[in-house]
C-alpha cells in the first residue's frame, strides 16, 4: 500500500529533484562526478548543459568514497519532558496534500517542509496546499527568468503570495534554488540572478511578514575548490539575503556510485563554515543518504549534528523518483520519525 502511495504522489507532483542536479560531491577535496540534468530549460540551453556535462565527464577520474565517522548521540541536545523540542526544525519534502499525507503516516507532523514549484508560487499553499494543511514552517522555491522578474510581469503574483503568507511560522523562500548550472550555461548571468532577488526581496518586505526569510540555497559542492564556483557570486549585496540554505550530499549517493554513510561533519561542515564567514543563519534544504545500511544511525547523526551547530531548518529528500535515497525500510522510517518528533519549538 505504501508504495502505491508514493507512486501516486509522484504521479501527481514533480518535485522529485525535477530541478536540474547541479554537481554534488561528499566533501571539498572529495571526489565527484557530473549527473544527468533532469529538466531543460529550452533547447539551446539543455544542449549547452549537455555539452558542459561531457566536458567535465571527461575530466572525471573516479568517486572517493569519504570515511565514516560516527558522531556521539551523547553529544545531541535531545527533546525531553523538561526542555521541550530542540529549535532546529526538521522534516521532508512534500508538495502535494497526497504526499504530506504519506509523508505524515510515516514520520508523523512534521515542523518543517520542503515545497518546490518549477514556476510562480501558488498563494494556495497556504490555504489548500500543504503548509495550510500542516500549519508548519516551509522551505518553498520557485522560478522565474530573471528577465521576466525584473520586467514587472510577476510582480502581481508575487505580491499575492507574499501579502497571503501566514505569521507565526518561518516561510524560508527561495528564488531559483541551485542556480550554478544555469548561470554556467549561459540561461542567465550572477548579475542578473543578484538582481532579481532583490527584487522579488523588495515585494516581500512589503508584506511587513518578519516570518518571511529570503534563503538562497546552493550546492555544497560550490565550497570544493574543484568546482571552480565561488558561491559568494550568488550572493546579493546588501543584505537582501537573510538565511543561506544548502543541498549536501555524502559521497556516492546522488549518482548511486557506493554510497557510503558520511559523516555529517565532513560533507556538511564546509556549509556550515562559509555561512559563519559571513554572518548569516544557515539550514541544509537537501541531504539524503543512498543506501540502506547503517541509514538509521546515520540519520540521526545528521540530526545532532543539525541541532548542535543551531541550523534553523534539515529536509530529508525522500523521493520515488531517486528510489537509492527513498526511505523504503522500516528502520530508517522509524530512525527520521524520531528525529522528526523530537525537533520544532
Amino acid at each position: 500500500m505504501r508504495r502505491s502511495l508514493r507512486t501516486l504522489r509522484h504521479a501527481e507532483h514533480s518535485d522529485s529533484r525535477s530541478h536540474i542536479r547541479p554537481w554534488q560531491h561528499s566533501r571539498p577535496g572529495g571526489g565527484w562526478r557530473p549527473p544527468v540534468p533532469r529538466k531543460v530549460y529550452g533547447i539551446a540551453a539543455g544542449l549547452t548543459v549537455l555539452v558542459l556535462i561531457a566536458v567535465v565527464g571527461l575530466l572525471y577520474a573516479g568517486v572517493r568514497p569519504a570515511n565514516h565517522i560516527a558522531v556521539s548521540s551523547s553529544a545531541c541536545p535531545k527533546a525531553s519532558a523538561t526542555s521541550g523540542p530542540t529549535d532546529t526544525l526538521l522534516g521532508v519534502n512534500a508538495t502535494s496534500p497526497s504526499q504530506l499525507a504519506t509523508d505524515t503516516s510515516e514520520f508523523g507532523h512534521l515542523p518543517v517542509l520542503r515545497v518546490y514549484y518549477t514556476g510562480m508560487p501558488d498563494p494556495d499553499l497556504w490555504t489548500t496546499g500543504v503548509q495550510g494543511l500542516n500549519h508548519s514552517a516551509v522551505v518553498v522555491s520557485f522560478r522565474s527568468p530573471p528577465s521576466t522578474v525584473l520586467s514587472g510581469a510577476d510582480d502581481a503574483a508575487l505580491a499575492k503570495f507574499f501579502d497571503s503568507a501566514p505569521a507565526g511560522y518561518p516561510i524560508y523562500y527561495s528564488y531559483y534554488h541551485e542556480p550554478e548550472l544555469l548561470v554556467q550555461a549561459g540561461t542567465f548571468t550572477t548579475a542578473q540572478y543578484k538582481a532579481a532577488w532583490a527584487h522579488i526581496a523588495a515585494i516581500a518586505a512589503a508584506a511587513r511578514n518578519p516570518d518571511l526569510k529570503s534563503t538562497l540555497i546552493l550546492m555544497t559542492w560550490d565550497l570544493n575548490p574543484s568546482s571552480g564556483i565561488n558561491w559568494k557570486d550568488y550572493l546579493p549585496a546588501g543584505n537582501v539575503i537573510s538565511v543561506l540554505g544548502w543541498d549536501a550530499y555524502p559521497a556516492g549517493t546522488v549518482h548511486d556510485s557506493d554510497p557510503q554513510p558520511t559523516s555529517p561533519a565532513d560533507f556538511m561542515g564546509a556549509a556550515e563554515a562559509a555561512s559563519r564567514q559571513v554572518g548569516l543563519p544557515f539550514g541544509f534544504a537537501e541531504f539524503a543518504l543512498g543506501t540502506q545500511t547503517d541509514r538509521p544511525q546515520w540519520l540521526a547523526e545528521v540530526a545532532c549534528y543539525l541541532q548542535s551547530t543551531g541550523a534553523l531548518f534539515g529536509t530529508l529528500f525522500d523521493s520515488v523518483g531517486f528510489p537509492w535515497m527513498e526511505l523504503t525500510d522500516s528502520p530508517s522510517i522509524q530512525a527520521w520519525r524520531a528525529e522528526v518528533g523530537g525537533s520544532g519549538r
